[in-house]
């Protein structure tokens, strides 16, 4: 018993280390990576980053109008079981900021493994 629960606090604390995630498809591989703005202020410094990471952002994964959502965590890190395949992404993510949009728009994911995909969603702030 002491053993199941102690698996079961390791599940849990490894996925929301990870943002949340939802599957599509075959389920033994997918996407993850980070997802960063930028740029985060309306003037860059020289010498400090123009971006940060993305927290509590929504990505939106379709393909055949079949949709999975998955979340960024607090270092806009995310992790999303994907079938084998290419996906639009979008962000499903509301926000008073202009949009000038999410880069890549279209992944490819590979069949049986996970693969790193980073996004960067241009705030438009200038």
């Amino acid at each position: 018993m002491f053993a199941r629960s102690l698996l079961l606090a390791a599940t849990v604390a490894t996925v929301a280390a990870c943002g949340s995630q939802t599957s599509l498809g075959g389920g033994d591989g997918g996407l993850y990576g980070t997802v960063r703005i930028s740029p985060s202020t309306p003037v860059c410094l020289s010498g400090t980053t123009c971006s940060k990471p993305a927290r509590n952002f929504k990505l939106v994964f379709s393909t055949g109008g079949r949709t999975v959502t998955a979340t960024t965590d607090a270092k806009g890190r995310y992790r999303v079981n994907l079938g084998g395949g290419r996906y639009a992404v979008r962000t499903g993510t509301a926000s008073t900021l202009p949009k000038r949009g999410l880069q890549p728009g279209k992944v490819t994911v590979p069949r049986g493994r996970f693969a790193k995909r980073d996004f960067v969603y241009d705030s438009g702030i200038r």
